[in-house]
């Protein structure tokens, strides 16, 4: 077995050199250490590609050349030179109709559930990245003056996002079935780091674009032409890590050794350890329990009684997510600021997507030794009371006020970074977290369709609020936003345990304890793993 395990470093080729094991413990912890944190840096590409999808989407809805491509053009009266000067503009269901992106990420999502069982992790995020490539490469041809160019460009977005459902789906679970316990919070908070990455570079080039001649296509073009690279990369890249083990013992229990393998290509330990034994057996033995009660797993069983709790549960972290306030910010940010009066929208759409990155670089020590619960429920309150105030400031002083513009961008930025350290890191994370091991494919399947209706509401109402013949509700929509956030604060406090430091069996048995949300916290959970290492190591000493 130590053979087999040597000539798996060497046809991987991610294994650092065999003499990294030969520095003892310390040695073997690095190790394992740096191939997780690659695995998780390789999949925030999937994160980076979805939000850089995200963030150029509302940004290109004030450009001239997308506007001229897509919209209504007239002649109207310059009256500072008495010229006629051509005036391009999108309806507001124009504009809302980006907004069917979401939906169909949730069908991505739920496709995943079927794509992810067959070809495993990495096959479904092989899909999920060539879709994208075909849908970004279909918009490229778009853009005509011809009737139909529109529908054409929505089609292709769509097919774009089923891509794009698949990689969130996919790529989450993938990262958080092969990182170890005891750095999956940190792990893959760094997902978070590639949302918010890819945020703030849709945003820069955005700005970058937008410099070139209003008559140019390529002003919104460019975007969308980024991502086809990234999709190559992820697609092909992927195959240098294992798959997931846990979907290798849930899909056949004879291939116990390919398992193994994969284990210790990622804890960096020889396949035939005690450690890598003792975790096959403890996922074996919950794969057991969670069949006992039936001949085979369906999507029916996230919904029945033993599941129910858990499948509403990460149901509701993701619907807080897009819903309390994000699909507002980010592909709206650029048309808000021009409909108050600020100037260079632009410039501060890049500013508050590096807020969010900011707050990502924190995020991973806030969900991991804050905890996910934690994180949730402090972003919540504080991303609240700014909207509040965002609101309460322009009403006290008039939205016309420069002071009270002022305040607009600045709690803007203090919500962006509070987002990227509170929600963003935890709410992709808890959410799997949230699901049975052998159920876990279709539960963040489920999941994600959730999350994609949600952000479609959220995305399509928001030009009908922003727009002036329709809602106009300006700076007051920060009202609005507040009282999300603080209904859904409330619902997270009620259902949503703590999971930090805990594995995923772990998980499972904090359920089936029937312990209430309110009543769990990571040190209690630090102490239930204590404990369930000792009942190993008496086990293992028999």
């Amino acid at each position: 077995m130590r053979a087999s395990y040597a000539e798996s470093e060497h046809d991987l080729d991610i294994i650092d050199p065999p003499e990294i094991h030969a520095n003892g413990s310390n040695g073997k912890r690095s190790a394992s250490t740096g191939a997780m944190l690659r695995l998780s840096l390789w999949v925030s590409l999937a994160a980076w590609i979805a939000n850089f999808d995200n963030g150029y989407t509302g940004t290109v809805l004030i450009m001239p050349s997308y506007r001229r491509a897509f919209g209504t053009c007239t002649e109207l009266m310059n009256p500072m030179t008495n010229e006629l000067v051509e005036h391009c503009s999108l309806t507001p269901l124009q504009q809302s109709l980006i907004s069917l992106n979401y939906m169909f990420i949730g069908i991505g999502g739920g496709i995943s559930g079927i794509t992810g069982r067959y070809t495993g992790r990495r096959g479904a995020i092989q899909i999920g990245c060539i879709l994208a490539i075909i849908g970004a490469a279909g918009m490229l041809g778009t853009g005509g003056r011809g009737n139909g160019s529109f529908l054409h460009y929505m089609l292709c977005r769509c097919i774009s996002a089923i891509g794009i459902g698949q990689l969130i789906s996919a790529s989450v679970t993938y990262g958080s079935e092969c990182i170890d316990a005891s750095k999956r919070g940190i792990s893959l908070a760094l997902y978070n780091v590639g949302l918010a990455m890819g945020n703030v570079a849709a945003g820069a080039v955005c700005a970058g674009t937008a410099q070139l001649e209003p008559r140019n296509n390529w002003q919104w073009k460019t975007p969308i032409l980024c991502q086809i690279p990234m999709g190559i990369i992820l697609g092909a890249g992927i195959l240098m890590f294992p798959e997931s083990p846990r979907w290798i013992l849930n899909n056949d229990e004879t291939r116990e050794e390919e398992a193994r393998k994969a284990f210790s290509i990622l804890y960096r330990i020889p396949a035939d350890s005690p450690e890598i034994t003792a975790q096959i057996e403890d996922i074996k033995t919950h794969i057991k329990e969670e069949r006992a009660a039936a001949a085979s797993t369906s999507w029916l069983e996230i919904y029945n009684s033993g599941q129910i709790r858990r499948t509403l549960a990460s149901a509701l972290i993701m619907i807080g997510l897009s819903i309390t306030g994000i699909q507002f910010v980010q592909p709206y940010a650029t048309t808000f600021l021009k409909g108050v009066g600020i100037s260079n929208p632009y410039l501060i759409n890049v500013i508050i997507g590096l807020c969010i990155l900011a707050g990502s670089f924190i995020g991973p020590l806030v969900v991991e030794y804050g905890g996910r619960r934690f994180a949730i429920l402090i972003g919540y309150t504080s991303m609240a009371a700014c909207m509040l105030v965002l609101s309460s400031v322009n009403t006290a002083l008039g939205s016309d006020n420069e002071i009270a513009k002022m305040v607009v961008v600045i709690l803007l930025c203090f919500w962006a970074f509070i987002f990227g350290g509170t929600i963003a890191p935890s709410a992709g994370l808890a959410s799997v977290e949230m699901h049975s091991v052998a159920l876990r494919t279709y539960g963040q399947a489920n999941t994600i369709i959730f999350y994609g209706l949600f952000s479609f509401g959220a995305t399509f109402w928001t030009p009908y609020m922003l727009d002036p013949d329709h809602g106009n509700m300006g700076p007051n929509v920060g009202y609005f936003y507040a009282g999300v956030t603080v209904v859904i604060a409330v619902l997270v406090f009620l259902l949503v345990p703590e999971t930090a430091t805990l594995s995923l069996e772990q998980i499972d048995d904090l359920f089936y304890s029937g312990i209430r949300p309110w009543r769990t916290s990571r040190a209690s959970n630090i102490e239930m793993t204590r404990q369930s290492a000792r009942e190993k190591d008496q086990e293992m000493a028999k």
